[in-house]
């Protein structure tokens, strides 16, 4: 019986060819944004969760709050005797492990020197997670100086030839390192990311220092595993006085208090508001949105599926009455259109593949993924996509199916149906759902793209464009001024104006949240600064205004020793006055002698995105600590720039990468989120409106065919083309207007909630609104004239016969 309503239900579709495509077309573009979003979703979600002991891991993180203050913000990692005192003093803890991320070392491999990123780790590693090795072995790999442990990709890249296990590797020219083990490539789908692990003896060895000292040293991350059975609130609450039970004096000091928090290992790629300097961190409120985007593009294909139905149903209702006649029941009929409505779902449901293969590089740049269709044999996946394709089944099929159902063969046969009124208002309120659904797509992809275009065009203070940034970390000089004499070199070239060497440009924030006592406050009364390490061209480097004081100077050897330059906002916020009152005030760190004394101030500049406040600066001369040259040219030919730099930086640093970056490109990095964001809602916008307008489509049509008859004897006594035109689109282009008007206090709320994101940003224009509403109306014209057109110059006579 059920093959028989299938059977039916495809002739069914395949005699109403226009209604069908118009149907799938609606229906495969839901079907495909639904089934990359849950790709999407699926796999984030995925995140930590082939760990064994993943439900016991716990990353230790450290948050601080200024004092008095009730919200505080969260860090990754710890003081270094953090993880010695959960070991030794708390049962609950089964193991602890110590990490550190070094940016990188070179490997010297083939005469070359490449830049390899790196984790020390304790051997604790392999006991926590579930990364099995090739070669070696866990419960040692990690536990002598100079071991490490390296991924199966790095072993293609170093050991072309076969085994690397107990083969050497050197390292900033003279570490030898023993290979002690092969783990296999780490998942995507991990937080941590690493290539390779070097044991944490091996930093103990370079480094020097203990696990009893350091409290204020926060650059150690800690993992714990507790044991089974373990009441993990209660130990918590337990653990997070660590600081202030063994240093609290110390932290008021700096004007803080910090507590120990325990973070589920896997809430960390989604949730975690502390960093994560092993990987990269995902965004549940990305998941959200995504999620709700899917949800709404799939009511829309539904709704359009609803619309066109019933528009259609005026065609079939002979259909319906010669069936009950016949013999059949309700019961019956309704499960004849659920089965029209399950083969056109999925028949929709293999045009949605082929589009999602067609588009899927699209998707996957939009979200920074490398999906591929062999994702979708994920069982999940089928899963999700046959619940989907059901669900949509009934969202779409059973208000028809209700609808014509219930016509009365009696009333059917004589040929007098009635317009349905509800139905009517049905129909058009799910209109304007669509278009304000639509249309707050649309305006919040304007929103976006504004506060983009304010925060790329807002004067920073500082000049981005024609700099060239030379990053020498972990390079190794042969001779001990060669970095002074790259600079002078580099300064010679015709084309330079300026080469500074510092720790720190706008887009690469200095050393945050280091405490600075001004005179003139109270002994206990700090101030959280950024600092920099630079020179004397930093200033020329980056074109920065000096509103006071003087610049770094050579010959002044007392100034380069104690002189420091502040900000603007590093007067205010130390109180005092203004940048000329700062001259000659001093600071004073608990980590750094002598005290500072202030030479100059500058003019405010943003040193990070417009994501962020303005933060308080204090530059030091210290090029010892510096590591990026930021080398300002006066020409276009970028190219000849690059060669010129390129040709100088390989006589005074031969076998090292020439590894550069353009300063403008890298600050504009930090929009990136928005960037994506903008183009996430500008696709969807496009796909929204494709689908609200097929479904204006369907109620257009329906309307034209129960007004046939209205329309002939309008035509009959005398009415034009422009006449009857405007009389039946007067109805639509209202109902779009009212979704415009709608659509408005919606966008406004979320817009609002979402620049509150930003320290600086536009405020909101109305003519936002005014576009979004132009192009809907445009849309609605363009629909509504080709099907009122098209029934107004209809031959009169055949519009009188049709009832």
């Amino acid at each position: 019986m059920l093959s028989n309503y299938f059977k039916i239900a495809f002739r069914s579709l395949l005699k109403h060819k226009a209604y069908a495509t118009i149907n799938l077309a609606g229906l495969s573009l839901g079907l495909m944004v639904g089934i990359f979003i849950m790709l999407f979703v699926v796999d984030e979600l995925s995140y930590d969760n082939f760990h064994v002991k993943g439900d016991r891991i716990y990353r230790v993180n450290t948050s601080f709050y200024d004092l008095g203050a009730t919200k505080g913000s969260a860090n990754e990692t710890n003081g270094w005797p953090v993880g010695k005192v959960l070991e030794k003093e708390f049962p609950e803890v089964e193991a602890v492990l110590y990490t550190r991320s070094a940016s990188y070392l070179t490997i010297n491999y083939n005469d070359k020197r490449i830049r390899q990123s790196l984790h020390y780790a304790t051997p604790e590693f392999f006991k926590l997670f579930s990364f099995p090795l090739i070669e070696g072995n866990s419960n040692n790999a990690l536990n002598d100086p100079y071991s490490v442990v390296i991924s199966k990709a790095m072993q293609e890249k170093y050991f072309p030839n076969g085994q690397a296990l107990n083969k050497t590797l050197v390292m900033a020219d003279t570490l030898q390192f023993v290979v002690t083990g092969v783990m296999e490539n780490i998942p995507n789908n991990s937080h941590i990311q690493a290539d390779m692990l070097v044991s944490f003896a091996t930093y103990q060895k370079l480094e020097s220092f203990s696990f009893d000292e350091g409290w204020g040293n926060i650059n150690m991350r800690n993992y714990v595993l507790l044991k089974e059975g373990v009441e993990e609130q209660a130990f918590f609450t337990k653990a997070k006085s660590i600081y202030m039970d063994r240093v609290g004096d110390m932290m008021k000091s700096w004007g803080t208090t910090a507590y120990v928090e325990f973070e589920a290992m896997r809430d960390i790629y989604l949730k975690s508001e502390a960093g994560n300097g092993m990987g990269t961190l995902g965004s549940i409120k990305r998941v959200y949105m995504l999620i709700g985007i899917a949800a709404f593009v799939i009511l829309l294909a539904c709704i359009n599926f609803v619309n066109l139905a019933t528009a259609r149903s005026v065609y079939r209702a002979k259909e319906v009455g010669l069936r009950k006649v016949v013999g059949s029941t309700r019961g019956g009929l309704v499960v004849q259109f659920l089965s029209e409505s399950f083969v056109l779902t999925a028949m929709a449901l293999f045009i949605a593949l082929g589009l999602l293969g067609v588009f899927m590089p699209l998707f996957n740049s939009l979200l920074a993924k490398a999906y591929n269709l062999t994702a979708l044999l994920n069982s999940n996946i089928i899963i999700g996509v046959t619940i989907l394709v059901l669900l949509i089944t009934l969202l779409a099929g059973y208000y028809p199916a209700i609808i014509m159902s219930g016509m009365k063969p009696a009333t059917i046969l004589k040929g007098k149906l009635q317009n349905n009124k509800q139905g009517t208002h049905l129909r058009r309120a799910l209109v304007v759902f669509q278009f304000v659904i639509s249309v707050v797509f649309l305006t919040g992809t304007f929103v976006v793209i504004q506060q983009l275009n304010f925060m790329q065009e807002k004067a920073l203070g500082f000049s981005k464009d024609q700099v060239l940034v030379i990053n020498s970390a972990r390079v190794n000089a042969s001779e001990p001024n060669a970095f002074e004499a790259l600079k002078t070199e580099l300064e010679n070239l015709a084309f330079v104006s300026a080469v500074s060497y510092t720790n720190a440009l706008p887009g690469t924030p200095g050393w945050v949240g280091q405490i600075a006592y001004p005179e003139g406050k109270d002994g206990d009364e700090t101030v959280s600064v950024e600092y920099m390490a630079v020179d004397e061209k930093y200033i020329s480097a980056l074109d920065l205004e000096l509103i006071a004081g003087r610049n770094f100077d050579k010959s002044r050897t007392q100034e380069l020793a104690n002189g420091l330059i502040l900000n603007e906002t590093a007067v205010k916020q130390f109180g005092w006055g203004s940048p000329e009152q700062a001259l000659g005030k001093t600071i004073t760190s608990p980590s750094s002698t002598p005290e500072g004394e202030v030479i100059g101030v500058v003019k405010d500049y943003h040193q990070s995105g417009l994501q962020r406040k303005v933060r308080p600066i204090t530059m030091d001369y210290a090029p010892e600590y510096s590591y990026l040259f930021a080398v300002r040219y006066q020409t276009k030919e970028t190219q000849q720039v690059i060669e010129a730099i390129s040709s100088l930086w390989k006589t005074k640093f031969e076998g090292y990468d020439f590894n550069y970056f353009f300063l403008n490109e890298s600050f504009e990095k930090q929009y990136q989120a928005e960037q994506r964001l903008a183009k996430v809602l500008g696709m969807f916008s496009t796909i929204t409106l494709i689908i609200a307008t097929i479904g204006l489509l369907g109620l257009v049509s329906f309307m034209v065919v129960t007004r046939t008859k209205e329309i002939g004897i309008r035509k009959v006594l005398g009415a034009n083309v422009m006449s009857i035109t405007s009389m039946l689109s007067k109805e639509f282009l209202l109902l779009v207007l009212l979704a415009n008007g709608l659509a408005v206090p919606i966008v406004w709320y979320f817009a609002q909630e979402w620049l509150q994101g930003f320290a600086y940003r536009m405020e909101m224009n109305p003519l936002i609104f005014m576009y979004t509403s132009a192009i809907a109306l445009l849309l609605t014209l363009l629909i509504v004239s080709t099907q009122t057109i098209r029934a107004a110059i209809a031959n009169p006579v055949s519009s009188l016969r049709q009832e």
